[in-house]
């Protein structure tokens, strides 16, 4: 009796939890017909299948990998992605594993010839289905923006008031919301106006920001984020002001708070790499802009000083050479530096200093942490201690004896495994010797061709099975007698790493170390903390995923003055 398992899924779009009870009983009425033994059970609630970055997706993927069941049921292969990309690469990914694929619904089985085709033509459709519904929605929220209504998030300085159906009611028997129309909200309006008079005169955004924190003044989306547990999140920081010009983002560019609505000047779009989201400008053509005298805020004189000074200080910008390119980080330990009283990221201040970006762009309301350090100190500092603390013999040797113990019971617990792959391989190497017998005495049909093309196939999916998780655990074990080695090896090419070579060096010390935190002292100075990991070793050393191999979260950390 085979293992299975049901993954199940539904959008918030027009549909709620009894969606997943229904996909349940589908794939289950399908377990019971097939005697299978269902065990496991995986869900996303609410979660568009657009994307792969979906919890219960995730953990359905790693416990595949690991053989925790035989057969995958969903109730369509929409279920499973929306994305086509996404949808052929998790089909190749569990037949690589021994994994079969059903959709209970669209009759898609990888046991069956030809589900190849079948499963790329409904990631197809799934995916022009996203399209069809994008276009769709988009021209929906089109007709709302030319009425003036809100077609986007929240905005500092109104409230969102919704607009009821006189008789309609939705899925929850609720009148059905119409349309959003918003109101100016007193309170913040007010502030929005002395953000504006203090920028008019002279002040920088991130005085700004600092004195609205100091003040106790909400910032936006305070509200929200007090519900989500994470208030301190709720303050002002100078980026929420000063934004983009161009993209019309920050408080400051805003042209709502002249009462003008401008609705489609970006669009976001799907990086086919990374698959995340980033935005796009739209020509101004494309724009819908609306006027509604009503909504303002801030007087024409007041937003004809501000944006006359954002011109002078982009310009200002130009001369100096400052404006940013869109590189990345440039610096050995950009993003890897975190303050210890508040959490934020530590960035450059200045071409020479790190300070704690929440004090710096929040204000001492947010952060009291002032302390900065030159990059040179603190970059010589941590390579040292990397290379003298962080690992010591004594800290290794226990990581080689543990990571050996873990590597025998790992082959302990898959000899059974991997001696019932061994015995089905005889067999499948018999079928195929006995087939192709066959074909040399004139046997060839149809059949014969499939079974011939069905049991190669097992042959390398069983042959893989063999080798894949022992080439790993040979590559760990052959590192281990010289970690040390290695260790030093690498820690020697990150202090004389060079700046074509930063962004590497970079993504090796955070495999080491994680994140360094800075935490200021009663004595008035930084003090880093750093905790070896053991994975990110030996994944440096043998560039392995190692599948949870190495157990524990690291060595002890390593602490030191700035």
């Amino acid at each position: 009796m085979g293992k299975a398992a049901i993954y199940a899924r539904y959008s918030s779009e027009g549909q709620r939890e009894t969606s997943i009870e229904d996909q349940y009983r589908n794939c289950e009425q399908r377990a019971k017909h097939d005697g299978w033994t269902v065990v496991r059970r995986y869900r996303d609630q609410a979660i568009s299948g657009s994307t792969a970055d979906r919890p219960g997706y995730q953990q359905m993927l790693r416990d595949a990998e690991a053989r925790q069941f035989d057969v995958l049921l969903v109730d369509d292969l929409s279920r499973l992605s929306r994305d086509q990309i996404d949808t052929e690469r998790t089909r190749r990914r569990l037949v690589h594993w021994g994994i079969r694929l059903i959709g209970v619904s669209d009759g898609i089985d990888t046991a069956t010839k030809g589900h190849k085709l079948m499963s790329a033509v409904k990631g197809v459709m799934n995916e022009l289905y996203l399209d069809d519904l994008a276009d769709k929605t988009h021209r929906g929220l089109a007709g709302q923006a030319l009425k003036g209504y809100n077609c986007g998030g929240r905005t500092y300085g109104y409230r969102h008031v919704p607009i009821y159906h006189p008789s309609e009611k939705d899925e929850y028997g609720r009148l059905r919301i119409m349309a959003v129309q918003r109101e100016i909200e007193e309170i913040q309006a007010k502030w929005v106006r002395q953000i504006f008079r203090w920028y008019a005169d002279g002040l920088s955004p991130r005085w700004i920001a600092g004195e609205l924190n100091r003040l106790g003044v909400p910032g936006p989306g305070a509200e929200w984020k007090r519900k989500r547990r994470s208030a301190r999140y709720g303050t002002w920081s100078a980026s929420a002001l000063h934004g983009d010009p161009k993209a019309g983002t920050g408080l400051l560019n805003n042209p709502l708070y002249t009462g003008r609505l401008i609705w489609n000047r970006r669009q976001w779009v799907r990086n086919p790499e990374t698959r995340r989201k980033v935005p796009k400008l739209r020509p101004e053509s494309e724009w819908i802009v609306v006027e509604r005298p009503k909504l303002r805020i801030v007087d024409q004189k007041l937003w004809d000083a501000v944006q006359a000074r954002r011109r002078a200080q982009g310009e200002a910008q130009m001369t100096v050479g400052k404006v940013r390119t869109g590189r990345g980080p440039k610096y050995l330990l950009s993003g890897l530096l975190k303050c210890g009283a508040c959490e934020s990221n530590y960035v450059m201040k200045d071409y020479y200093r790190y300070g704690c970006a929440g004090h710096l762009n929040r204000g001492e309301a947010h952060c009291t942490n002032h302390l900065s350090v030159p990059r040179a100190i603190v970059e010589d500092r941590c390579l040292q201690s990397i290379r003298r603390d962080l690992f010591t013999p004594e800290a290794l040797n226990l990581f080689i004896k543990e990571t050996s113990r873990l590597l025998a019971e790992r082959r302990r617990r898959h000899r059974p495994e991997l001696a019932e792959a061994q015995r089905r391989l005889v067999a499948v190497e018999r079928e195929i010797a006995n087939i192709m017998q066959a074909i040399k005495e004139g046997i060839l049909t149809a059949t014969t061709k499939a079974e011939l093309e069905k049991a190669e196939a097992e042959r390398t999916c069983l042959q893989e099975t063999l080798q894949a998780d022992m080439r790993g655990l040979d590559k760990v074990a052959a590192f281990l007698p010289r970690a040390a080695e290695r260790y030093r090896a690498l820690v020697t090419n990150l202090a004389q790493v060079t700046l074509p070579r930063v962004a590497e060096a970079r993504q090796q010390i955070r495999e080491l170390v994680g994140e360094i935190k800075l935490v200021p002292t009663a004595e008035g100075y930084l003090e880093a903390e750093l905790t070896g990991r053991y994975q990110g070793l030996v994944k440096l050393a043998v560039g392995t995923k190692l599948n949870n191999l190495v157990a524990g979260e690291g060595f002890e950390p390593s602490t030191f003055g700035l």
